[in-house]
């Protein structure tokens, strides 16, 4: 997960009077516009964007490397974009987490790979649940990005949805059941995760 570390980071790592500035600092970039960050996006992965020119300044064979419209482009801007809902709920839930236990646990002898799994990952969860349900709702739905991004050939299903109502002639029931078919299935999606990854209430006799 890309962003977990930066999530316990700024909520188990760093001095509680450094946190809400770390978090600012995370937040602002996403004030800006959606096509805005794309654009920054596409300046930085051209061929003579910023990450082709710091390749070439070290010295890295082979370049410019072709990083724009495929899906090396389409997956940075997916995870980019989407960071930011997967960061926030993370956040909240590692932060509920009792510093405490984990000073026990590491009192007691358990390596930190240990506590991870068995104490911070478990009371996590439904920071990633959560989520893991704002990305997919988001990523489905994404369209602006995937057309400045992505090449011919990474066309994603809400992009092919706008491209089906484009269209002249009656391709409108075609695109209206492709919509209904994309919320349908990203209902049972959520539905489903929910279902299998919630924490489970134990019943009080």
């Amino acid at each position: 997960m890309v962003v977990f570390p930066i999530a316990f980071y700024i909520s188990k790592v760093a001095a509680p009077a450094r946190r809400t500035r770390l978090l600012l600092l995370v937040i602002a970039p996403f004030w800006v516009s959606e096509v805005i960050r794309t654009f920054a996006w596409i300046l930085m992965l051209a061929n003579r964007g910023a990450v082709n020119s710091f390749a070439s300044w070290i010295g890295l064979p082979g370049t410019p490397y072709e990083l724009l419209y495929n899906n090396v482009s389409l997956i940075i801007g997916v995870i980019y974009l989407t960071s930011l809902y997967m960061l926030l709920p993370l956040y909240a839930a590692l932060e509920k987490i009792d510093r405490s236990v984990l000073e026990a646990a590491s009192d007691l002898g358990a390596p930190g790979w240990r506590r991870f799994t068995r104490i911070v990952l478990p009371l996590s969860r439904e920071g990633v649940v959560t989520g893991c349900t704002l990305v997919f709702l988001l990523t489905v739905g994404l369209v602006a990005m995937p057309q400045l991004l992505g090449g011919p050939n990474t066309t994603m299903f809400a992009t092919a949805i706008g491209q089906v109502f484009a269209k002249a002639g009656d391709s409108w029931p075609l695109g209206s059941a492709f919509i209904l078919i994309l919320l349908a299935a990203a209902l049972a999606y959520v539905g489903l995760f929910m279902l299998l990854f919630q924490p489970r209430q134990r019943k009080t006799s």
